[in-house]
């Protein structure tokens, strides 16, 4: 048989050749003609964001088409349904463009210093050959000419980042030359964080060595601290430059300083990595937090003041928000913002807090289904955000509290990642409430996209329009590329330069793959397309500006192109014309461009290094002799930004501002003395100062209420006896600014009473699903409607305790059970009043932590046997039932290859073979949902052993040998009776239960290694002639237990395996080989022919492909291209505080990131 085995496996092994052989061919030939790197393939192309391949995502396929543009470029009055002239809207885009300046259509500016060049001054950090990311700070502001430059070397390890090796650098003259700061040997800085109300305060941290260093004059001397933990983030004070929190990731502990680091005391336990400063809070040193809850990926809210965090909160009545989603808390100002789920994840709703009140669920129009939440925009008491529906993305604009929302614009383009999204939405720098966005539009071809502007803060939307006389619509539309998430600003405006914008984007008859570059000069209402020479300036860019827009600059950006650059391409007139100038012959990788906080100067720094382990290189730009005459009084114009969207332009929400700025046509410099000033002026409130409330929609010039409005969406606090102000379909503009005239009585809300409303759509969430039994749970009611304070809110918990009844939602809306004895719960709600009632329920688990285990295990066994193992798992109350409760178990045999996973599994018994013999321990972890306990035992595995198959009388069956326990102990006993009855030592024996019904015990007879004991032969003998003479029995209570319930054993037969009982027919069985060997000629010959027709088809596209692949590989594989990132995850960090410090600091900054037995085994 086992020879038979064996010549089986020979044919079946050559088999599996052949196949293999044709099959990999196939593979071959089908990656080659279907990859998706290949333009002649079929299958749709799959893009995907990375280092390689990255251009396709940056187009993504929203390059506008002319079917699209054929369809409308009216303007579109906005969702939000604000109010604006009726003339006809085509009209007023085309007026818009015939009157446009004449200077504005000029194709070329008349150079007065064609003999100016740009001062280059180039800079190689040395030493930074491997370093794979670099972070930049130019501290600035007009005091300091410092620029630190912090390069290391990241070793990704079980997705840890850990910092090998890093270099601080520091320049005192612009970036002209740079120095490395030394912090004493083997310090690794980690990250540096600037205080944003003080520039020459910075902390540097070492994470591994548990460090931090603090300097407050730009390091010219610096303090070192120990700290408790790893300082993994650190988010400065946003007033005091003495205090910061830091907090650590692996221990979530979050610990304050007072006193600039000095002293580092813990704050609070448990923290998850999402804690904020408080900003409008009548005390500044409040600390608002994420406390971890009782299920994975929900928090509890949290706040207090440093130093210290007392048992009291400081916001009670915000904790009673309950869980809500791990990462959602945001506190904005006067709101604070969570993401809840119900008890079961089916429904997701926002919570808001306004001015630090209570938490109230926000409404959308119609109560859609809403999924996931972005805030874009906090300004003047509106909020302005994006909701992801499922199938589609909206925004919407807020009333003052936040609670309740209006559409704003639908379909918006968006990505969905995992478990989030993104969406194409710019906010224009410098212009208040002036957004674009890509909208999905529906057209015969299909949805494409198609970019919209609005200036009021999304009232009122319209497609975006190329600056010329159009004559056709194909011509006038303009596609912005939107890539804002870490790799590439394709959008940049700057607040010192108002009204300018520089974007990547494609007009409606572009037939080119690549972006040009568009620039506007009045926030986006008209375009110019930047040409060199007459030609269109294609590419992707990274872009600048200077002097407060009176220099723009692109240069070719090498992160997502992977492209060498050696030209930067500037404007002197805020983007009418354009000139080019080489900046370096060495081909630099750009990786990002840098100017001063506040772009008052005309010096730029451009930041990458050369091919593969080349160090950094910094090369710095100075404008200065292109723009030598300093401006006067007569090269500034006044500008006032318009709603270009509406007939009357003359007041944006309530005010008309006016900029003073740089003429285009002055070749003069600002140099921040003279910069751009604003006046306010508020204008009389009119009919476009107000919109429509939540549940109405504008029909003509009036709003009427929505289809599926009703009284389920009054304020739930509103109840019989009082009254609430009922709107007339009409709400003032938030952020709007007018002055009230006699129109405001027009809108004013009517007093009425309240009426009374039936509950409606309750939910319970629980801080815990699985909880233990003995231990307090709490339950938080939510309602979504309905009237609460005159209605009967009943508990149940089913759990044989009274069921609890409250009047009135605030005294039922928590409430905390114990659940005494393990299993599974159903706790319901019913609500009930006048007009009537709902129910909610929620599931509960209840379950007993593990206290103890025991392994039931043989304590030897043979190679290649199976060998069984069980466990016993035990609460402190009783036994549990191991394959129920939701117990799972993870295995490791002690043979197992290095770095190789553990055995999980839901059943308590597992059966494993071992190839080798020696010594092997066995480890097991029960786990259930609130406990886990470890176990461990060795077993000794021997080369060989004889076997005899024990059965006995009928008595045996008095025992329920089936509890694991109880036949461990049968076992033990027959081991042990034997051992004395031969007068050999224990370890020379095992018995095994390998049946119960019948039952039947395996006996092992082990090799001694001392010649005087007896061998296994002559044990097999012994017991088998005492076995025959009947005197052989088993006393499972012990023998010094005088009883007549002896089992005897009544039998016993030898097992016998292949090993024992070798064939005859030695010789090896050569017909497997004559079968298999024309098999595998065959399928040689067959791969062969294939790899030559092949070979001679794909002729034409090889060096595509390996092109393709070169690129593939030199930007997949090479660790020291070191790719910028914005938002880089520096670190482990799960919520980085990074981009909300660079913003906040006032410097300017880049972060740049370059098994089954046999029919034959015998179970141990």
């Amino acid at each position: 048989m086992a020879v038979y085995n064996k010549q089986s496996n020979i044919i079946y092994n050559m088999f599996v050749l052949a196949f293999c052989c044709i099959t990999m061919l196939i593979v071959s030939v089908d990656s080659a003609i279907f990859s998706i790197k290949n333009k002649h393939s079929q299958r749709p192309k799959l893009y995907s964001v990375g280092l390689d391949v990255t251009y396709d995502s940056f187009l993504n396929g929203k390059k506008i088409d002319q079917d699209l543009q054929s369809e409308s470029l009216g303007v579109v009055v906005g969702a939000g349904d604000r109010f604006r002239s009726s003339n006809n809207l085509k009209s007023n885009v085309n007026s818009m463009t015939q009157t446009a300046p004449d200077w504005y259509h000029r194709s070329k500016r008349n150079p007065t210093l064609s003999h100016a060049e740009i001062i280059k001054e180039r800079v190689v950090l040395n030493g930074t050959e491997k370093s794979t990311q670099a972070f930049i700070h130019w501290v600035g502001k007009g005091t300091s000419e410092r620029i630190f430059v912090l390069t290391c070397k990241i070793d990704y390890k079980n997705r840890i980042s850990l910092v090998e090796h890093s270099q601080l650098w520091r320049s005192d003259d612009y970036g002209s030359s740079f120095k490395v700061m030394s912090f004493g040997p083997d310090t690794r800085i980690s990250y540096m964080y600037p205080f944003p109300t003080d520039s020459s305060k910075l902390i540097f941290t070492d994470v591994m060595a548990k460090k931090i260093y603090t300097t407050d004059d730009e390091l010219n001397t610096n303090k070192s601290y120990t700290v408790d933990v790893e300082p993994d983030i650190i988010v400065p004070h946003p007033v005091d430059p003495s205090k910061f929190l830091l907090y650590s990731l692996t221990q979530r502990k979050l610990y304050v300083s007072i006193n600039f680091g000095v002293n580092v005391t813990l704050l609070a336990e448990d923290v998850m990595p999402n804690f904020f400063w408080a900003e409008t809070d009548k005390i500044a040193d409040i600390v608002h937090m994420e406390i971890k809850g009782g299920m994975p990926a929900q928090s509890l809210y949290k706040s207090c003041v440093v130093p210290s965090c007392s048992s009291s909160e400081v916001y009670a009545e915000l904790s009673e928000v309950g869980p809500f989603i791990t990462g959602s808390l945001t506190v904005q100002r006067e709101f604070i913002f969570v993401q809840k789920s119900n008890w079961n994840g089916s429904e997701n709703y926002l919570a808001v807090s306004y001015q630090r009140q209570k938490f109230k669920r926000a409404y959308f129009p119609g109560d859609v289904k809403t999924n996931d939440f972005i805030l874009l925009n906090l300004d003047a008491g509106q909020v302005f955000l994006a909701v992801n529906h499922g199938d589609f993305v909206n925004l919407y604009l807020s009333d003052v509290t936040g609670q309740y929302f209006t559409l704003s614009l639908e379909n918006v383009s968006h990505t969905i990642r995992l478990n989030w999204f993104e969406v194409d939405f710019y906010e224009v720098e410098g212009m208040k409430w002036t957004f674009l966005v890509n909208k999905q539009i529906s057209t015969k071809s299909g949805m494409k996209s198609k970019t919209y502007i609005s200036y009021d803060k999304g009232g009122n939307w319209a497609p975006l329009v190329v600056n010329q006389t159009c004559k056709n619509a194909e011509e006038c539309g303009l596609q912005l590329q939107f890539m804002q998430a870490g790799f590439l600003n394709s959008i940049y405006s700057e607040s010192n330069a108002v009204g300018v914008i520089i974007a990547h984007g494609f007009t409606g008859n572009s037939s080119l793959e690549l972006p040009s570059v568009f620039t506007s000069t009045n926030g986006g209402a008209n375009w110019i397309q930047a040409t060199i020479d007459k030609k269109p300036l294609n590419g992707i860019f990274r872009f600048n500006l200077m002097d407060q827009g009176g220099i723009l600059t692109a240069i070719s950006d090498g992160l997502l192109s992977g492209s060498n650059s050696t030209t930067v391409y500037y404007s002197l007139d805020q983007g009418y014309t354009w000139q080019s100038e080489q900046f370096d012959k060495e081909n630099l990788i750009v990786k990002g461009v840098l100017t001063e906080p506040g772009i008052t100067t005309m010096v730029e720094s451009v930041f990458g290094h050369e091919m593969k382990e080349k160090p950094w290189t910094l090369i710095k730009l100075n404008f200065s002799q292109l723009l030598p005459k300093k401006c006067e009084d007569k090269d500034y114009i006044d500008w006032i930004p318009k709603d270009y969207n509406s007939v009357n332009t003359s007041c944006l929400l309530g005010s008309v501002v006016h900029y003073r700025r740089r003429n285009s046509s002055a070749l003069c410099y600002s140099g921040g003395t003279s910069g751009t000033t604003k006046e306010n002026k508020s204008c009389v409130c009119t009919q476009e100062d107000y919109e429509c409330d939540f549940g109405f929609e504008k029909v003509g010039d009036t709003c009427n209420k929505s289809k599926w409005w009703n009284d389920y969406y009054l304020p739930s606090e509103c109840e019989v006896n009082d009254t609430y102000h009922e709107t007339n379909g009409y709400r003032k503009i938030p952020t709007d600014s007018c002055v009230e005239s006699g129109i405001s009585s027009k809108y004013e809300r009517k007093v009425k009473p309240c009426p009374v409303i039936a509950p409606l759509r309750l939910s319970i969430i629980s801080e815990a699903v699985n909880v233990q039994a003995g231990m307090e749970v709490t339950f938080h009611l939510e309602q979504a409607g309905g009237s609460t304070r005159e209605t009967n809110y009943t508990w149940n918990f089913n759990d044989s305790s009274p069921s609890k009844e409250d009047i009135g939602f605030n005294n039922a809306s928590m409430k905390k059970h114990i659940f005494h004895k393990s299993g599974h719960y159903m706790v319901s709600v019913t609500a009930v009043n006048v007009k009537g009632n709902t129910t909610a329920v929620a599931h509960v688990h209840v379950q007993e932590p593990i206290a103890n285990a025991y392994i039931v295990a043989p304590w030897a066994c043979v190679v290649k046997m199976q060998v069984t193992f069980s466990i016993v798992v035990a609460s402190h109350a009783r036994l549990v039932d191991s394959n129920s409760d939701h117990m799972h178990y993870i295995w490791r045999f002690g043979d197992e290859p290095i770095n190789s996973l553990p055995t999980l599994t839901w059943n308590s018994t597992l059966s494993h073979a071992y190839n080798t013999s020696g010594l092997y321990k066995l480890t097991l972890e029960a786990v259930n949902a609130i406990s886990s306990l470890y176990k461990e035992v060795v077993i000794q595995i021997f080369d060989k052993a004889k076997i005899l198959i024990l059965k006995f009388s009928e008595n045996v069956s008095m025992y329920n040998l089936s509890q694991p326990l109880i036949g461990q102990l049968f076992t033990q006993r027959i081991r042990q009776q034997l051992a004395e009855d031969v007068g050999v030592n224990m370890n020379r024996l095992e018995a095994v239960l390998v049946s119960v019904d019948p039952v039947l015990v395996h006996l092992y007879i082990f090799q001694s290694n001392e010649d005087s004991e007896f061998n296994m032969t002559q044990i097999k003998t012994f017991v088998l002639d005492k076995i025959s003479q009947g005197v052989l029995g088993v006393n499972i209570l012990g023998r010094t237990y005088d009883t007549d319930n002896i089992i005897q054993i009544v039998s016993a037969t030898e097992l016998t395996t292949d090993e024992d009982n070798p064939s005859p027919n030695s010789g090896m069985n050569l017909k497997a080989l004559f079968i298999a060997a024309p098999i595998l000629v065959l399928a040689v010959i067959v791969s062969g022919v294939s790899f030559m027709y092949c070979r001679k088809k794909m002729s034409s596209l090889r060096q595509y492909n390996l092109l393709n692949n070169h690129d593939d590989t030199d930007a997949m594989l090479d660790d020291d291209e070191a790719p910028l990132d914005l938002n880089a995850d520096f670190g482990i960090r799960e919520s980085s505080r990074d981009d909300h410090l660079l913003e906040s600091s006032g410097g300017s900054h880049l972060v740049m990131v370059t098994g089954n037995s046999s029919d034959h085994s015998v179970n141990c």
